[in-house]
C-alpha cells in the first residue's frame, strides 16, 4: 500500500516539473497535458484499487484466527493478484507520463478516421452487486434471465446489456481495476457514496453527469423528482457522478411491544438514548430474559461502523469533525492547512460514544458484525433497537417471519446530540459512467433506465422498503399502504433533515473509513481503549496528509 501511495506522489509530482520545465511554445500540447491528467488520475485510482485489496486482506486475515491452511493460501492469492493489477497499473501510468514528456511533433499528426459505427446494438458492460435483489424484473431473481420488459427497452434503445454480478468486494475491486486501467471495459459501474464517488470523481474517472440532462433528454427520471440530499452525496467538487437506485437516511427501528411494556418512548436524544437502554437492561434481565439485548448495530473491521460511527461523532461535535474547522472538501484543507483532530474532543466524544453503547447494551461480539449480522439480530427478535440504519430494520420487517417482530415495530427519527444535531446514517447505491466508455450516449440511457421512475417504482412495489430516492415513488399507493401515510412521512423528513456531507469529501475517504471503522471495532472488542484506537489514528491521519500533499 505505502508503495502505491508513493508512486501517487511521484507521479503528481513529475506532472509539475512536466508543466514547469516544458519549454515555451506558441501553442500549448494539450495532448501531452492530457496524457499527463490521465496519468495522475490512474495513480489516483491504483490507490484505490489496492486500498481496496487492503481492505479485503485485511478482513480474511480477521477470519483467519481458525482458518484452514487452504483458506489461508486463498486469502494470500487474492493479496498477490491485487498487487499484480497494481504493478500493471503503475506501469500503465510511467508509460504515459513518459510520453506526455517528450515534446510535441512539429506538426500534428492527421485526426485518425474515425470508424464507423455497427448498425447493430450498442454493447453496454455493467458490473454491480446484489444479484437476484437489484433489478429482479429485468435480469430475473437469477440475476441472468432477460425478461422481455428489459428485451423491449434494448430494442427501444438499441443497446445490449450485459450485466456482471458479484459479491461487494469483489466488486469494488474489479471497479477500481477498471478505472485504473483505463481500459473501459465496463461502461456503467457501481459506485456508492462512501468513497467511491470521492475518489475516482476526484480522479477524472467517471464521467460528469450533469450536462447529459440538457444535451441527452430521456423519459426515464426526472431530476427534480429525486430528493436533492440523495443528488448531493453523489457530487464530487459540485458535479454529478452518480444517479441513486436506492438509498436510505438515519433512524431507528424499534419494538414497540417492548417499549411499552416497560413504559419507555423512543429517544430524541442521546442522554434519553442512554436511559432507555439501561431501562431496557434492567427490565430484560429482571424478567430473566436473556436472549434479547437493548440495541443492535454494526461493529465488525472495514469501512462499515463508519457510516453509523461518524454519524454520532456529528451529532456530539455538530460538524464533520476530522480537520481544524470542520473542511469538507480537500481543497479547504489545503487553504487553511487544516491538522487532523482525531484525538481531540469533539471526535473523540462520538466515537467513544459508539464504541460504549455497543460494550455496553449491544449483543455478544458485536465487534464483528456487519450490516447483515445487525439485520439478523433484530428479525430473529434478539433486539430491541436497530440503528442508526433504519434500512437493515425494514430489511428485518420485509425478509423475516417472526410474526411478533412483524406485529410489534415502528420507526422514530434518529436521536440528537448534545449539538442538536441528530445521529447520521447515510448511503446511496449509485451507479455512474465510466470515464473511459466508448459509447457514452448509450450508457447514460441504461444508468437512467436502471435509475429511473420505472426501476424505482418496481423496487418499492417488490421489496417495500421505504427507502427510495424518488419523492413520487416514497408516496407511491404500494409503500403507504404497506406503512402509513404517517411512517412515510417521518421517513421523509429524516431524509430532508439529513446531511451527507457529515464527513469530508476527499479522495482519501475509502482509506479512511477503513482506517476509522476498525479502530472503533478494535475498542468494542476490548483490544485498546478509545485513546490508544485515536492516537494511532491521529498519528496515521497526519502522515496520510503529508504524503497526499495537502501541507506544503
Amino acid at each position: 500500500m505505502n508503495r502505491i501511495c508513493t508512486i501517487f506522489v511521484i507521479v503528481a509530482l513529475l506532472a509539475m516539473v512536466v508543466a514547469a520545465c516544458a519549454p515555451a511554445q506558441p501553442t500549448v500540447d494539450t495532448s501531452a497535458l492530457e496524457k499527463a491528467d490521465a496519468a495522475v488520475a490512474t495513480a489516483q485510482a491504483e490507490a484505490a484499487a489496492a486500498q481496496a485489496a487492503a481492505a479485503t486482506a485485511q478482513a480474511q486475515a480477521a477470519e483467519a484466527v481458525d482458518a484452514s491452511a487452504g483458506e489461508l493460501a486463498t486469502a494470500q492469492a487474492v493479496a498477490e493478484a491485487a498487487m499484480q493489477e497494481a504493478e500493471a497499473a503503475k506501469a500503465a501510468a510511467e508509460a504515459a507520463m513518459q510520453e506526455a514528456a517528450e515534446p510535441a511533433e512539429e506538426e500534428a499528426a492527421p485526426a485518425p478516421t474515425p470508424k464507423p459505427k455497427s448498425s447493430g446494438p450498442t454493447t453496454i458492460r455493467i458490473i454491480t452487486f446484489a444479484q437476484g435483489f437489484a433489478w429482479p424484473e429485468l435480469f430475473g431473481e437469477d440475476g441472468v434471465t432477460e425478461s422481455d420488459r428489459l428485451k423491449e427497452f434494448e430494442a427501444q434503445e438499441n443497446v445490449d446489456i450485459a450485466v456482471e454480478w458479484g459479491d461487494e468486494t469483489a466488486v469494488r475491486q474489479k471497479v477500481a481495476a477498471d478505472l485504473a486501467s483505463r481500459t473501459g471495459r465496463f461502461c456503467v459501474v457501481l459506485v456508492g457514496s462512501d468513497g467511491g464517488v470521492q475518489t475516482y470523481g476526484a480522479g477524472g474517472l467517471l464521467e460528469p453527469l450533469d450536462d447529459y440532462f440538457t444535451n441527452y433528454p430521456q423519459d426515464y427520471l426526472e431530476l427534480d423528482d429525486i430528493y436533492t440530499n440523495f443528488l448531493d452525496a453523489n457530487r464530487m467538487d459540485g458535479k454529478l457522478y452518480a444517479l441513486p437506485y436506492y438509498s436510505f437516511g438515519p433512524g431507528m427501528i424499534y419494538r414497540t411491544d417492548l417499549f411499552e411494556k416497560y413504559g419507555l418512548e423512543p429517544p430524541t436524544t442521546i442522554d434519553e438514548l442512554y436511559e432507555v437502554l439501561e431501562a431496557l437492561k434492567q427490565g430484560l434481565e429482571a424478567d430473566g430474559i436473556d436472549d434479547v439485548y437493548p440495541v443492535t448495530m454494526r461493529g465488525a473491521p472495514g469501512e462499515e461502523p463508519s457510516l453509523d460511527l461518524l454519524g454520532f461523532v456529528y451529532a456530539y461535535a455538530g460538524y464533520p469533525a476530522w480537520f481544524e474547522g470542520g473542511p469538507v472538501t480537500a481543497e479547504e484543507i489545503k487553504a487553511t492547512s487544516a491538522q487532523p483532530i482525531f484525538t481531540s474532543d469533539d471526535f473523540a466524544k462520538g466515537f467513544s460514544a459508539f464504541a460504549d453503547i455497543l460494550q455496553k447494551y449491544g449483543p455478544p461480539g458485536a465487534a464483528t458484525h456487519t450490516w447483515v449480522d445487525m439485520m439478523n439480530i433484530y428479525m430473529q427478535g434478539n433486539a430491541a433497537i436497530l440503528m442508526p440504519s433504519a434500512i437493515n430494520g425494514y430489511a428485518s420487517l420485509t425478509f423475516g417471519d417472526n410474526e411478533t417482530v412483524l406485529n410489534n415495530s415502528a420507526f422514530a427519527p434518529s436521536p440528537a446530540g448534545p449539538s442538536g444535531e441528530v445521529i447520521q446514517s447515510f448511503w446511496t447505491f449509485s451507479l455512474g459512467i465510466n470515464a473511459d466508455c466508448e459509447d457514452k450516449e448509450a450508457a447514460w440511457k441504461v444508468l437512467t433506465f436502471l435509475t429511473g421512475k420505472e426501476s424505482q417504482q418496481a423496487f418499492a412495489d417488490r421489496v417495500g422498503w421505504p427507502t427510495v430516492t424518488m419523492k413520487s415513488v416514497m408516496h407511491s399507493d404500494s409503500l403507504v399502504d404497506r406503512w402509513g401515510e404517517e411512517e412515510i412521512n417521518a421517513n421523509e423528513e429524516a431524509i430532508l433533515e439529513s446531511n451527507p456531507f457529515y464527513f469530508p469529501y476527499i479522495p482519501e475517504l475509502v482509506e479512511y473509513m477503513d482506517r476509522i471503522g476498525t479502530s472503533v471495532s478494535s475498542v468494542i472488542a476490548g483490544e485498546q481503549t478509545s485513546e490508544e484506537a485515536l492516537n494511532q489514528l491521529q498519528s496515521w491521519a497526519t502522515e496520510r496528509m503529508l504524503r497526499a500533499g495537502y501541507y506544503r
